[in-house]
């Protein structure tokens, strides 16, 4: 009651500057935060002037959601292809797309499994943007695997999500599938 009216006394009511408080509290604690990804390495990784083979990720596009499954069906080749592609330009000699079950030689094998692809709301996004409520999400799993000793000298687990974006669902967990291509693509990246 006395800060109440030191308040008046400054011509400030409580009412306004609670419902401020509440604003503000409201506004930054809806945010959306990007969920948490992981690479764990288990053994030391030099891929430089290796032949890097690069496994189309299994994917059911069944556990999609709130997208057209026709047209995230081939994400498991794509996500490859985009992996291919971060690491020719950045500079590795004919990183190799195979099927699953595919013989090729090699040095290092990148596999994985896409684990879920959630198309979010679009209308959310457009009204509430930034803060959370409509984002899409991605997230794929998977592994380096060092072909001569047989053995996983990289694991990853990685999530993407896109609460603002004015892109169509498909298109949107397009991108996220992108974002997640480059990182995994990054892990050789920094190791060479």
């Amino acid at each position: 009651m006395i800060e109440a009216a030191g308040w008046r006394k400054k011509g400030v009511s409580a009412m306004p500057y609670a419902l401020g408080v509440l604003l503000a509290l409201f506004l930054g604690g809806g945010c959306a935060s990007e969920k948490p990804s992981l690479v764990v390495y288990s053994f030391p990784l030099d891929p430089a002037g290796k032949a890097i083979l690069i496994q189309h990720f299994d994917f059911n596009p069944e556990i999609s959601t709130l997208v057209n499954k026709a047209a995230v069906k081939d994400f498991g080749e794509l996500i490859a292809l985009d992996i291919q592609r971060s690491l020719k330009s950045a500079g590795f000699q004919h990183p190799l797309v195979i099927a699953p079950g595919e013989q090729s030689g090699g040095d290092f094998l990148i596999k994985g499994t896409i684990t879920r692809v959630h198309g979010g709301d679009l209308r959310e996004r457009r009204w509430f943007e930034s803060f959370g409520p409509g984002a899409t999400e991605v997230r794929a799993t998977g592994e380096v695997v060092d072909l001569g000793t047989s053995r996983s000298v990289a694991a990853f687990s990685l999530v993407k999500q896109s609460s603002y974006t004015w892109l169509d669902n498909e298109s949107a967990v397009r991108e996220n599938l992108r974002e997640i291509a480059r990182e995994i693509a990054a892990i050789l990246i920094r190791a060479k």
